[in-house]
């Protein structure tokens, strides 16, 4: 099949999760082109090269602020958010009918769709938390931009679920279109020691993550141990190497997975792609430090510190010697979920 696939570009996280089932379509011998941008677009280009064909294509407006009122942002940036979404529609029309594709796939790219017959949505967050009145608008929001996809993938599962209320029990989507297929990492777990005491995944949108970056990095020298430091930057090849700390601007995917692997402990955001990878590779010393205002991150985070299986800390508390100590208290997850399943159900989804 000729398969269109369209990644959202907020930070890194959907086009690492995206990776997996990109490899899983290329395996099966159909053709992918990929449509995306930003930082996003430059990780899919390196990971899959002359395998696919790129498309760069401007998506949403970003609201995100340098203060933690994100909600408030968000709501005062809806317009800009509209008009960009729309923008983005007219640029990504034009592309699926020249492609003539036989299926169009998007990873929360509400721009990427064509006949509802052969589009499918990828997506965990089905409704945004957040104050009532806020969620109710915003979820039927969302509702009324599924009705143009087959099916509603979630990478997660019915019952012991990793995403709660972002994407179970919702009201406004017929059941029957939402479809769990399991956790998605780009990370497998590998028999390797665990020489690293502590990776720091700095990543996110801008310019909350320069922000979390400049929090954290005076307090490395704090951290015994080896430290290996990812600043998640793909256009940068900045490294440095200094004592028992490491600096990379950017990792790809294969020492991503190294260092993860290694890993001891693992301090990161709470997105929803870096939890899944977490779940995949077993790692249960884990600290969580959400973007302020991003109401996913939060949720999730303090969920997880509900059921005593992460430790998590605000960006403008962190504390990084008290709060790894706290970590101590938490059992992390207790799971065997696998990735090649996940695909597995994917694929029988799409090739139905």
């Amino acid at each position: 099949m000729r398969v269109l696939f369209g990644v959202f570009d907020w930070g890194l996280g959907h086009a690492t999760r995206s990776s997996p089932l990109i490899e899983g379509l290329l395996k099966k011998k159909h053709k992918v082109d990929i449509l995306s941008t930003g930082r996003a677009l430059i990780f899919l280009k390196n990971k899959f090269g002359r395998k696919c064909k790129y498309f760069d294509v401007p998506s949403i407006f970003v609201p995100y602020p340098k203060h933690r009122f994100f909600v408030f942002s968000f709501v005062k940036n809806i317009p800009k958010m509209i008009f960009s979404l729309k923008k983005a529609r007219k640029i990504t029309e034009k592309i699926i009918k020249k492609g003539k594709y036989d299926k169009i796939i998007s990873d929360c790219r509400y721009d990427v769709y064509g006949e509802e017959d052969k589009s499918y949505l990828i997506n965990h967050q089905l409704r945004f938390i957040a104050l009532p009145i806020v969620q109710y608008s915003s979820e039927k929001w969302l509702a009324s931009r599924m009705k143009y996809y087959k099916y509603i993938i979630v990478p997660d599962f019915d019952k012991n679920n990793l995403s709660g209320n972002l994407s179970h029990k919702i009201r406004f989507v017929e059941k029957n279109k939402i479809k769990y297929i399991g956790i998605l990492s780009h990370i497998k777990k590998r028999k390797i020691t665990e020489d690293v005491d502590y990776f720091i995944s700095i990543s996110g949108p801008e310019p909350q993550r320069t922000v979390l970056e400049e929090k954290i990095m005076p307090d490395l020298k704090l951290l015994k141990g080896k430290i290996v430091v990812a600043l998640g930057k793909p256009e940068s090849r900045y490294f440095t190497n200094h004592k028992h700390i490491t600096i990379c601007g950017f990792l790809d995917s294969k020492k991503q997975a190294e260092m993860m692997n290694r890993a001891k402990f693992i301090i990161s955001r709470s997105g929803y792609t870096t939890i899944m990878e977490i779940a995949e590779l077993g790692k249960n010393k884990t600290l969580f430090i959400p973007t302020p205002g991003q109401t996913e991150q939060e949720y999730l985070a303090d969920l997880y510190e509900k059921r005593k299986q992460f430790n998590h800390v605000h960006q403008n508390k962190l504390n990084l010697i008290k709060n790894i100590e706290e970590c101590r208290k938490f059992n992390g997850f207790n799971a065997t979920w696998k990735t090649q399943d996940s695909i597995k159900k994917f694929l029988k989804l799409i090739e139905e």
